[in-house]
């Protein structure tokens, strides 16, 4: 018997997937090639450092080169200019034998020690401007500012000097986190249609008269969104990633420096694999109950399953503001909805989550009125006054 019902679940979670292909299968495959398109095309095609490359430059070449900006501009007529913004590095060296005759060198900047460029006396100025175009093959113009994004990281509070070896795995988690934004918004919209779609179209009349019980077609819904799909959505990903890692290789070897020493170096592939199961473990514990409460919604809605869902939920964060003068609503609601803030995240996790900070009681009652919601989503799938 145990067998069987686990056959019939399968075939459950199996009717899922083919129904809802579009949105749990096929929207992150989509995704995932675009991005990395997009990706190939500014490496390859546009021959120059896109926005994605300096950020990618910034966390590797970040020790030694704070707050330097430099601007390269090499005019069709062959008329060069070098202008070094900033320098706050005595020790840094960014540039040496590039020539410029005529160009004078720019003043210092307030309380920060001169930068001079070294110009090359010997060869013509179609020679200077030929090396130059040799050694920065970019584009006519290229800015580099590898101090500034630092400088709002470190304001922000995070600690990029511990990172020690995995500096590009802040970039790579920024694509994980468009994939994990893009699977919330289609759960949200598979949890809100599933049950009353079913009753829209009497398809439920059909899954009634199947050997399987009202539980086993709601926890079906329930198992795809909070962990079916992510685990799809996650395997996709870690392959986008990786692509990344192999366009980042790409580029820095367009630069004429080592691709295994700049890139792979700096990057932790046991945290690149292992962080974003971790982190979806804790996010399913913590807004189990938001999708419970969606499935819910969806099977007690008559028209708008999303108004059904939001309404009352507003209407007593309201309400217990203006009687009771609280926020213990509103302070449930935030703890288990996906978030990213300054001191809390739900969802989207850097790093990985830290299971220290977890609040087990806060955990323990958000998969208490989880099962609530379900059981009364079970309920209103038996006993939905539409079919009676």
């Amino acid at each position: 018997m145990p067998a069987n019902q686990t056959s019939q679940f399968i075939t459950l979670l199996q009717r899922e997937f083919r129904e809802y292909k579009t949105s749990l299968f096929w929207t992150p495959i989509v995704t995932a090639v675009v991005l990395a398109v997009l990706m190939l095309g500014s490496v390859v095609l546009a021959n120059r450092i896109s926005v994605i490359g300096d950020t990618i430059l910034e966390a590797m070449m970040r020790k030694g080169t704070d707050n330097v900006n430099i601007s390269i501009s090499i005019g069709e007529d062959g008329e060069k200019e070098i202008t070094v913004v900033e320098v706050t590095d005595p020790d840094a060296v960014l540039l040496s034998g590039v020539g410029i005759p005529g160009v004078p060198p720019p003043p210092p900047a307030a309380d920060a020690p001169q930068y001079r460029v070294i110009v090359e006396e010997d060869g013509t100025d179609s020679d200077a401007a030929d090396r130059i175009r040799e050694q920065w093959n970019f584009s006519r113009e290229w800015t580099f500012n590898p101090g500034g994004d630092r400088r709002r990281m470190e304001e922000g509070g995070d600690d990029f000097d511990d990172l020690n070896g995995r500096e590009l795995n802040v970039i790579l988690s920024v694509v994980h986190g468009i994939l994990l934004l893009i699977l919330m918004l289609t759960s949200v919209n598979y949890l809100l249609s599933s049950l009353y779609d079913d009753r829209k179209d009497r398809s439920v009349l059909f899954w009634r008269s199947m050997p399987v019980t009202e539980w086993q077609t709601v926890l079906s819904k329930f198992v795809v969104a909070l962990l079916c799909a992510p685990l799809i959505y996650i395997a996709i990903s870690l392959l986008l990633q990786l692509a990344y890692v192999l366009l980042m290789m790409l580029l820095v070897s367009r630069m004429d420096q080592d691709p295994f020493e700049v890139v792979v170096g700096n990057i932790d592939f046991l945290a690149l694999m292992l962080d974003p199961i971790s982190g979806w473990l804790m996010t399913a514990l913590l807004i189990a109950p938001v999708y419970a409460w969606l499935l819910f919604a969806s099977a007690l809605a008559r028209r708008s399953p999303f108004l059904m869902a939001v309404t009352p939920v507003i209407a007593l964060v309201v309400a217990e503001g203006i009687i009771f003068r609280s926020e213990i609503v509103g302070d449930a609601v935030s703890r288990h909805f996906p978030h990213v803030s300054d001191s809390t995240a739900v969802g989207f996790y850097l790093f990985g989550p830290d299971w220290m900070a977890l609040d087990l009681l806060s955990v323990a009652s958000g998969l208490v009125f989880a099962a609530i919601a379900l059981a009364g989503a079970v309920w209103l799938r038996a006993h939905r006054w539409e079919l009676n």
